[in-house]
């Protein structure tokens, strides 16, 4: 078994002399599902078809490109250590989620204004299976790489696909699964949100994008903080923690403007917010021991937990206040 770790994931078949190897199959898949999830919304809502097509046709290279190029800049000493050809080299593997998201969000844009579609209608089609998408790299990435968190101590938790086996015989936390289960049930969520029995469309606009952005987002910032391996990271917050944290703004300040809330409230939910952030970076702090280092860590985590969950609910509540109104 080690020996094959070492010598990397190995192809499941051959297609037309080119190896298949399973994370390239998963999310195939995936963008697949994503394709004939967003094309059904489509006639639902009564959106132009032609216009998920096209935002497939850009996401896809834009996606591609940016997410390499996100990743590279956060992988800088590679680059210098390899050259400029390993930006290039995508059959190496490595993409980031902040610069896929970016060029996703650059292909909506492009989209709405080629096809002259609504720029929030076009998220709330597409988003569910975008998630999908998500859901099934995930899943690939947890079950054919090694682990992203630290040693599992606890012996009844060494088991896929809470733990898998490292390279080394260690069990480390498969984080990406839990991202995956979490992708995958927003996924499922949103695309069910507004679908009548008979084929009608009644949900409001912008709530299916919103609240899976508000929910995938919100599970991230627990996800990564889990991730103890110290990759992406500047002192002790994840560059997607941070930035799980800004999305989950296009939620709740559009939401806030729009809702029918009084001054008082809109500003205590501001406030209880800003107060939960506050609560995750000192959570993140007493994890790395940087303050106090007498605290169990699974109090760290749990609190981090409470308070994303936390973060979510002003968002979704703040959401379906505003699409109410």
């Amino acid at each position: 078994m080690y020996d094959e770790m070492l010598m990397g994931p190995q192809p499941l078949f051959h297609l037309l002399g080119m190896p298949v190897y399973p994370f390239a199959l998963m999310l195939t898949l995936g963008v697949a599902a994503a394709l004939g999830m967003a094309l059904v919304r489509a006639r639902r809502m009564r959106l132009a078809q032609g216009a998920v097509l096209l935002f497939a046709v850009l996401g896809i290279p834009l996606s591609v490109v940016l997410g390499r190029l996100v990743f590279c800049l956060c992988r800088i000493v590679d680059v210098m250590d390899y050259g400029v050809d390993y930006i290039l080299r995508i059959d190496y593997g490595g993409f980031s989620v902040i610069g896929v998201t970016l060029g996703l969000a650059l292909a909506a844009y492009l989209t709405h204004r080629i096809e002259k579609v609504g720029f929030v209608s076009l998220c709330d089609c597409v988003l569910p299976g975008l998630l999908m998408v998500l859901a099934m790299a995930r899943f690939a990435e947890g079950s054919t790489t090694n682990g992203t968190g630290p040693e599992v101590t606890v012996a009844a938790l060494q088991f896929f696909p809470v733990a898998r086996m490292g390279m080394y015989g260690e069990y480390t936390y498969a984080v990406h699964m839990g991202e995956g289960l979490t992708a995958l049930i927003a996924s499922v969520y949103t695309q069910t949100l507004g679908m009548g029995v008979r084929g009608e469309y009644h949900a409001k606009t912008g709530y299916a994008a919103g609240m899976g952005v508000a929910i995938v987002a919100a599970a991230q910032i627990v996800w990564e903080s889990a991730r103890r391996d110290e990759v992406l990271m500047f002192d002790f917050i994840r560059y997607a923690m941070l930035f799980s944290a800004l999305m989950l703004l296009p939620v709740l300040v559009p939401s806030l403007i729009r809702c029918g809330w009084s001054i008082k409230k809109r500003i205590g939910a501001v406030a209880v917010f800003a107060v939960l952030i506050v609560v995750c970076i000192m959570m993140e702090f007493f994890i790395d021991g940087k303050l106090i280092q007498n605290i169990p860590i699974w109090a760290c985590y749990l609190a981090d937990a409470l308070c994303a969950c936390g973060m979510c609910m002003v968002c979704t509540r703040a959401l379906r206040s505003a699409v109410k109104a």
